[in-house]
């Protein structure tokens, strides 16, 4: 958390680890979304697939913001 003592070079540096933790995060997300659906095409019923695609919509949805 920032406080009042600290450089603009320190807030940049801040800045630019909290956009790269995002990116990663969001990477993380949407991969996710893609392992879910590959498993989801093998051997599993109507319902589970189902519930596996909302999942991965999710993940997706949430890797956007």
């Amino acid at each position: 958390m920032p406080n009042d003592n600290e450089s603009p070079r320190d807030l940049e540096h801040e800045l630019a680890n909290s956009e790269a933790k995002t990116r990663a995060a969001q990477h993380l997300l949407k991969r996710a979304a893609e392992e879910l659906e590959d498993l989801v095409e093998a051997d599993c019923g109507e319902e589970q697939k189902n519930q596996a695609s909302q999942a991965a919509e999710r993940f997706r949805r949430a890797a956007s913001l």
